[in-house]
């Protein structure tokens, strides 16, 4: 059964509202985005504690800023896991370091265009990997298929190296049919926009 996570953008319109009826929920995902890393910036970095305030489910902080190491102590209280991308300014260990530091979870995103070869060298000192299965910013884009494949051969090295493979971007109840190998599924419009969230919920589990 897989583990399921619901997106967010920590914009300043945030209303946990849309999270209050969702069912089954494994983590609650939070994109924090500098508007330097991408054009886009949502860092209402308030949403951690609303969040942690308003549901018992553990945090997901997929932080999408050059230099991760300037946000994990403001949100530190709140955060299960912390993510971060392979092409950040900062050292790679470093910010490692930093998270585990103070016995928090931390992974590393991979974007479409990263290779895994780039990241092997972090596999034995990361908790998850987080594949992204669309370019990184907003969510509703087209799932792009050379994820899967990506997904499979990381999965190799689960044998050696113990870690969580998390996909997020395009991921419903047809792409996560394809994604036998991932542990996590992330998703925002799938669940969020559907008449019924919970019955995907549910679909995107069993799969």
């Amino acid at each position: 059964m897989k583990k399921i996570a619901v997106s967010i953008h920590a914009n300043e319109n945030f209303n946990p509202d849309i999270l209050k009826d969702l069912k089954d929920i494994d983590f609650i995902h939070i994109d924090v985005m500098d508007g330097k890393f991408l054009d886009t910036l949502n860092l209402n970095l308030e949403i951690f504690k609303v969040v942690k305030e308003n549901f018992n489910i553990p945090i997901l902080a997929h932080l999408m800023v050059v230099d991760p190491l300037n946000y994990i102590n403001a949100i530190i209280d709140y955060v299960y896991a912390f993510l971060f991308h392979f092409e950040i300014d900062t050292d790679i260990t470093s910010v490692i370091k930093e998270v585990k530091k103070h016995n928090k979870k931390v992974g590393l995103v991979i974007n479409p265009v990263t290779k895994i070869s780039d990241v092997l060298e972090y596999l034995s000192l990361l908790d998850i990997i987080l594949v992204l299965g669309v370019n990184p910013g907003w969510s509703g884009q087209k799932f792009i298929p050379d994820t899967i494949i990506k997904v499979e051969n990381l999965a190799k090295y689960k044998t050696k190296y113990n870690f969580l493979i998390d996909v997020d971007g395009g991921i419903n109840p047809i792409t996560a049919k394809m994604l036998v190998k991932a542990d996590i599924l992330t998703s925002a419009s799938a669940i969020l926009n559907a008449d019924e969230p919970n019955k995907v919920i549910q679909k995107l589990k069993v799969i």
